[in-house]
């Protein structure tokens, strides 16, 4: 169905309830979603790992979550960071982002620059959605690396054997040796804030990435830590139905589309309308398979499911207000990404310069 570096078309909730028993994981329960007081759970947001159990540290805890960046961030990335930000407003959370930019130098044929130029645009989406500069820590693997984390991810990487990670992602002979040492770096990243601050750490993370969570469980107490919990999310489907992709562009609206864009990929998105209006009024429409009812629903809390069912809404009213919606957005997304830019080293002073040391490679 899926693992670490493909996913490939939609999964069912009898499929989701499944690999939630195999990955050993607990669906959220009501009394958790109550605690977690957030719109996305269950619906979204809907199994964990001892999450419960890291909320009640006395020391407080930690959220990460972090961009492996080839291409621009789109609207389910910022889902995850809002999410992310939750934790920090609602409970005090110490957040950690950090970027697996190296992962993507080993993982696919991507040049550097690119990849940093893309980290740094990914970086600025990040920290619009508003993270308080005292209470978090950001690191770009390939630009501000702490001596910490890598001292962390050699002592994780003496903790896990060759066949263990081989095992859990598929890797052969034939994939290169640093591929085979980075599930100890994303370790590293996850462990960051229990080895740093005796924090535990909770991890929103979408399935497909959740067997980097199980590695760093098991080799957390090899190193004298607390287990890694984490909050387990579904897959948010394309505008075309199956996967959203960064790396296919008609898929999804992404943080820097401009109203223009915005609007054609709406009106091309899939919602299984029927053959024509006078059908749709009569029949009405299928909400359980239209992507512009799931996004006006996850993103903006507006539930047409009525009227779309008894025909009073067409297909064509939904995009509009969903056009009209996500571009709203995204312009405020956009003025607040732009006044990030100017403030980076509220975050780290290393950040001050980082545009202009991307810029210099060549």
């Amino acid at each position: 169905m899926f693992d670490a570096y493909n996913v490939e078309g939609g999964v069912s909730e009898e499929e989701y309830r499944k690999v939630v028993k195999d990955f050993g994981a607990s669906l959220i329960s009501d009394q958790l979603a109550k605690r977690l007081d957030h719109p996305l759970v269950p619906d979204l947001f809907f199994a964990h790992r001892d999450v419960g159990k890291i909320m009640d540290h006395e020391s407080g805890f930690s959220v990460i979550s972090g961009r492996g960046p080839s291409m621009n961030m789109h609207i389910a990335h910022l889902l995850v960071f809002r999410f992310v930000r939750h934790f920090q407003d609602k409970f005090g959370a110490f957040v950690f982002l950090p970027f697996s930019d190296d992962e993507k130098l080993l993982a696919r044929d991507l040049e550097l620059g690119h990849v940093l130029r893309m980290s740094y645009e990914n970086l600025l989406d990040m920290l619009a959605i508003g993270f308080d500069p005292k209470n978090t820590e950001v690191m770009l693997d390939l630009a501000t690396l702490k001596q910490d984390v890598y001292n962390l991810a050699v002592e994780a990487a003496s903790n896990m054997t060759l066949s263990t990670v081989r095992a859990a992602l598929g890797f052969t002979d034939d994939m290169n040796v640093g591929i085979h040492f980075y599930p100890a770096m994303q370790s590293a990243h996850i462990l960051y804030p229990t080895k740093k601050y005796g924090l535990p750490t909770i991890v929103p993370i979408g399935l497909d990435q959740d067997v980097f969570v199980k590695l760093a469980r098991d080799v957390a107490p090899k190193m004298g830590l607390a287990k890694p919990g984490d909050i387990l999310s579904k897959f948010l489907p394309g505008l075309t139905g199956g996967k959203m992709s960064s790396s296919k562009p008609e898929t999804a609206v992404f943080t820097t589309d401009g109203p223009k864009e915005v609007k054609k990929k709406i009106g091309n998105a899939f919602t299984g309308g029927l053959p024509t209006a006078e059908e749709q009024r009569k029949k009405g429409g299928n909400p359980e398979v239209c992507v512009v009812y799931q996004y006006l629903k996850t993103f903006f809390g507006v539930d047409v499911r009525q009227q779309c069912r008894s025909g009073e809404y067409l297909c064509g009213d939904c995009k509009k207000m969903l056009t009209e919606k996500m571009t709203q957005m995204l312009t405020t997304h956009q003025s607040e990404r732009a006044k990030v830019e100017k403030n980076l080293d509220k975050f780290a002073p290393e950040l001050g310069d980082l545009k202009d040391r991307i810029l210099a490679l060549k």
